[in-house]
């Protein structure tokens, strides 16, 4: 399991719910190399679920890595945020297959 260090959450209100946005640097943390990349993102599920393989609730998004964002950022939509929770900082957990984004204390 790899995981990014706490990124802030930046919310645009352009991306639509299906899409996240980070650095590069974060999605080398995560063991992704290529600009895009189509992946589930676990939501409404418990962080004990998703460690023991849970995906029946997970939706497919995809995932940009972009030169311009800014480091140690995540770029949500504003609805994908509002199902995250609304958090300031979030840590991104990849297990090669799905996502899970869990909130950190401010």
């Amino acid at each position: 399991m790899k995981k990014t260090g706490s990124l802030k959450v930046s919310v645009s209100g352009t991306l639509d719910r299906e899409h996240l946005i980070m650095h590069p640097n974060e999605g080398f943390d995560l063991g992704l190399l290529r600009v895009e990349h189509t992946l589930k993102l676990c939501l409404d599920l418990k962080l004990e679920a998703y460690l023991k393989g849970d995906a029946s609730q997970a939706d497919f998004i995809r995932l940009a890595l972009k030169n311009d964002c800014p480091r140690d950022t995540l770029v949500v939509g504003t609805a994908l945020h509002h199902l995250l929770g609304e958090p300031a900082k979030v840590v991104v957990l990849f297990d090669g297959n799905r996502l899970y984004v869990q909130g950190q204390p401010s």
